[in-house]
């Protein structure tokens, strides 16, 4: 996966979530084009998880900039479908050189029970740029767009901060209407001449 793919899948997933938050119909096509490139950018993981690099994973979404010196990647191991478990490889990279220790929560949303994995051990003095390996395994209930959302603390002489991450899980089919809306909006946007009976040219909206 090249570092073109990965940057275009984590802005994919920041807008999805922009749509699915904001709730507006009018946002329904351009999120069905956003879970297409999504279902691109993460393909069959064939390697070793552990092995894999950070920078080959997918940055979580988070709220703001604003936060502790850490990053969090993840990876999905296969194509999420309902009633099947699923692990999600996480991976905590700390960005800052004098950090006392990094723990952390996850959890599952309506629809996606996480069934492993919901706390984060604590990690004491973690090094700038170390690797922290961290594996939830959920379960999804249905197809649909859900989210796993991870909170991590960093403690330090500053004081005790936390920063929260979202992970969207796309399951089967994901929402099939907007699939569904995105193509007739895209077929319409061609002009399609049809004839009344005034012999005025009508075009299709």
């Amino acid at each position: 996966m090249t570092s073109t793919r990965i940057s275009r899948a984590s802005w994919a997933v920041a807008v999805m979530l922009i749509f699915s938050l904001a709730g507006c119909g009018s946002g329904s096509d351009s999120a069905a084009k956003m879970e297409a490139r999504y279902r691109k950018a993460h393909p069959h993981v064939t390697i070793d998880p552990t092995t894999r690099s950070p920078q080959d994973m997918v940055a979580a979404v988070t709220p703001g900039k604003a936060g502790p010196p850490v990053e969090l990647k993840y990876e999905l191991r296969e194509p999420p479908q309902a009633g099947q478990l699923l692990d999600v490889d996480i991976a905590v990279v700390p960005d800052a050189p004098q950090i006392d220790r990094i723990y952390g929560k996850f959890q599952g949303g309506p629809g996606l029970d996480l069934i492993e994995g919901a706390d984060l051990a604590h990690v004491e003095k973690p090094a700038s740029g170390a690797v922290i390996r961290h594996v939830v395994r959920v379960l999804p209930k249905e197809d649909g767009i859900f989210t796993v959302s991870a909170a991590v603390t960093v403690d330090s002489v500053n004081g005790s901060m936390t920063r929260v991450y979202s992970i969207p899980v796309i399951v089967g089919e994901g929402l099939p209407e907007r699939t569904a809306q995105a193509e007739v909006a895209e077929g319409s946007t061609r002009p399609v001449p049809a004839q009344s009976a005034a012999g005025t040219a009508l075009q299709t909206h």
